[in-house]
This record gives C-alpha cells, structure tokens and sequence, in this order.
C-alpha cells in the first residue's frame, strides 16, 4: 500500500471515530427527558446561518443551445451565475402565446441560440419572479396560477418563455440580457456539458442523454444533527416547547405542534399547523420557511419536486439528487390545504446529513436515455406511466464502518409517480410478469 493511501485511511479512521463520538454525545444530550418542563430559553437563541431561497429553488439543469445543438450541465455555479444573468435583465410585459395546443407547443422547443434552465418539479411563476426579484410585468395575467418547469431564454429573438409541459402552455416576453456575458459563461474553458438529443420524450421532458455517461462514486462522512436543531427550526414558539419522558421516543409538544425523533432511525416526524397566512402565501413560501431555518449544516438542500400537497427537497451532490432509506438526505413538507387560513403541516425528514467526502477515482458508466428506455420497454415497461427520468445518487450504508456513506449514480425513473432506481423497477417488471 502506498505512504499516500495510508495516511488517506488513517486520517479517514480519525474521522469516523471522532464523528461517532459527537454523534453518541449529541443523541446522549438530546435524549435527556425532563418532566414536562418548558425548554430553556437560553438554549432557543443559537443564531443558525439560514438558508436563502435562491440556493434552494435553483434550477437544477442548464441546457446550452447553439447552432442546431443541444447539450447539458447540471453545476450549480453555471446555473446561479445564468441566474444572475436574467435577474439583471429588464423584461416586456409578459403574455400567453400557447394554450393547450401540443402542436404549437412543440415549436417553441428548438431555438438557434440560447438556453433554458430546467426544474423536476412544477414551480410557480409568482414564487420565481418573488426570489429573484425580477420585474417582470404580468398585469393581464394572474401569476399565482401560472406553473412551469422549464425557463426558456431565446438570445436571437431576446424573448424569455415559460413552459408547462403538462398543460402544453407557453408564456413569453421581450428580455434584453447581457447576451455577451451569458455566452462568455456558457463557453467558458473547462465548462463541461453531456450532449443532448431533440426528441419529444416521456412526460413532456425534451432531452434525452444521447451517450452513456461516466460518473464517479463518492463517499461522505455521516454527521447526525442534534434533535434541537429540528425542534428550534419547526415550532412556532420554541420557548413554550415542552418534552415528554413517557414517550418510548423522544418527543417534543407545544400546543397542536408534535415532534418525535426516532432514536434507532434516526428519523424526525413534525406535524402542527399553519396559521396566520396571508393572501400571497402559497406551498412553496410555506415549506421554505422550515427549510430555512435548518441552516448550511443540513447540506446542499435543494428543491426537487412536488406531488400535489407535498413537497419534496432533497440534497444535491454535484448537481444530482441524493436518493435514500428513511428520508436521510431529504425533508419531505406536507401542507393540509394551501387556500385557507389554517393549514395542517407535517414535515418527515431525518438527523442523518453528509458532510466531510472522502476522495475516490472509481467510475460508474450509466447508460444513454435511449437505451434506457429500450431495456425498460423490453422488459414490460408501460412508456405512458414514465413521468420522468433523473440520474441521482443513491445512499448506501456501510455495514463495517457505520458512520461513512457510500453515494452510487444511477438511473431513477418516476414510474406511476413513485420513484425507483433503474434495478429496482426492473425487478417490480419482472414480478409482475411472473404474477
């Protein structure tokens, strides 16, 4: 073994005992019930480095479009400094130019030069223009009705267009942007991008990947979040919060507001209400306002999607999603009813975080969309239940050394709106072709 691989793993046992040792000390602290006694203040007044709205309602995909070709790049840098691009920009008056019509829809999806930024899930216009406080006029429209999840920028035309690939609508309005610095940006030296094919594909998505893709593995340092961090970040009134030592679990109430961590776990469950909303509030604010508060230490938490009342975020690892077991990476945010005054909230989510990773050269090659598609087809697959297609990384444990994570890349494909990676849904297939 070499001198370097060796000091790599002693440095990377230090760690591990070390974070096993905070690890134990945190739950050990935390678990400490009192008899029903109000939560010190003192302890409710830590200052946590919130997260701010523009990191975490990033898009998640950039999409170069230059003389007749399309290619990809999912770095969270390109993007925000893009971003930053149209938040500098001025724009016209925004209209509707197509309303459920595929056909006309369809034609906005190539143009000569330009970009577009891409969202998983449905994002609302009112709440994009809201955190990167763009004016952008919509006086004949209503933007609090208005989804998209595709950001269309055409350079040649100086038009920007938003795009709902489920209801087939385009909105669109003169932009004048720095055109000179977005390119200067996009085609910067080692800027890297995945060449993409134009093809209309499953769920209204536009891009396939059209060569297999090498990616790397990685492997984190586990970090487990004091069970306060969650109490202090989800209830209302912290200093009113009280502790039950008659809970098999530690539990937390105030008021309607609960909060039991599962020990074994490791998994928080938060449910309370939501009160006192105003006629803009809406899902997105709303759950934001929790997710805030879990500060920088929580990791790279990044909106992903949403499934009518629930919205899901989750952690990004050099612009990937993080899937998992027990929601440990993720907060998933249920709102009861978002049009009334009083909503119900329940938050599932979990004090396992990755933080510290650990160097490694090894390679995974995923396989192109289309050959993707093919196996699926191949083995059953119904193409009309595909609602989308991400790479993403998947947690794995460690069993020999429990507090260092493994992250995999592979395929997740949203089948009947539940997601699964590629080997998993391949099996659900085949059984159901055995049944």
């Amino acid at each position: 073994m070499k001198i370097a691989e060796r000091i790599v793993r002693i440095g990377l046992i230090f760690l591990v005992l070390l974070s096993m040792y905070f690890s134990v000390s945190i739950w050990t602290s935390s678990s400490k019930k009192d008899q029903s006694v109000k939560t010190d203040a003192q302890t409710t007044t830590a200052v946590v480095n919130e997260r701010m709205d523009t990191d975490v309602f990033l898009p998640l995909r950039l999409v170069r479009m230059q003389n007749g070709t399309s290619e990809m790049n999912n770095s969270e840098n390109l993007i925000t400094n893009v971003q930053n691009e149209i938040k500098h920009s001025t724009f016209g008056l925004l209209t509707q130019t197509v309303q459920g019509d595929g056909e006309q829809f369809d034609k906005h999806l190539l143009i000569n030069q330009g970009f577009e930024l891409l969202y998983e899930g449905p994002f609302l216009l009112s709440e994009y223009l809201s955190v990167y406080d763009l004016d952008l006029k919509t006086t004949e429209l209503n933007a609090d009705e208005i989804f998209f999840t595709c950001i269309q920028v055409d350079l040649d035309q100086s038009k920007i267009r938003f795009l709902d690939f489920s209801r087939k609508d385009v909105y669109e309005a003169q932009i004048t942007i720095d055109r000179e610095k977005v390119l200067s940006l996009m085609n910067k030296v080692g800027v890297q991008y995945n060449p993409i094919s134009e093809q209309q594909v499953v769920a209204g998505k536009h891009y396939y990947l059209s060569e297999d893709l090498k990616m790397k593995k990685y492997s984190y340092i586990l970090a487990s979040q004091p069970v306060t961090k969650f109490r202090n970040a989800f209830f209302s009134n912290v200093e009113n919060v009280q502790t039950n030592e008659d809970s098999q679990d530690l539990s937390y109430t105030s008021g309607s507001e609960r909060l039991t961590a599962d020990e074994k776990l490791g998994t928080i469950h938060f449910t309370g209400e939501l009160s006192a909303r105003g006629a803009k509030d809406n899902i997105y604010s709303d759950s934001f306002s929790y997710i805030k508060k879990l500060g920088t230490s929580m990791g790279n938490i990044r909106y992903f999607d949403r499934t009518n009342a629930e919205m899901n975020y989750r952690t990004f690892v050099e612009g990937f999603p993080v899937f998992s077991e027990n929601d440990k990476g993720q907060v998933r945010i249920t709102i009861g009813n978002d049009q009334v005054e009083r909503s119900s909230v329940a938050i599932q989510t979990s004090v396992d975080t990755i933080q510290v990773p650990i160097p490694s050269e090894e390679e995974i090659v995923l396989k192109s969309t289309e050959s993707l598609l093919e196996q699926l087809t191949l083995n059953g697959a119904d193409l009309s239940k595909i609602n989308s297609m991400v790479i993403g990384y998947t947690w794995h444990k460690i069993e020999e050394v429990t507090q260092v994570v493994d992250l995999t890349p592979e395929w997740y494909i949203r089948y009947d709106n539940k997601w699964y990676p590629e080997r998993e849904l391949l099996e659900k297939l085949a059984n159901l072709e055995v049944e």
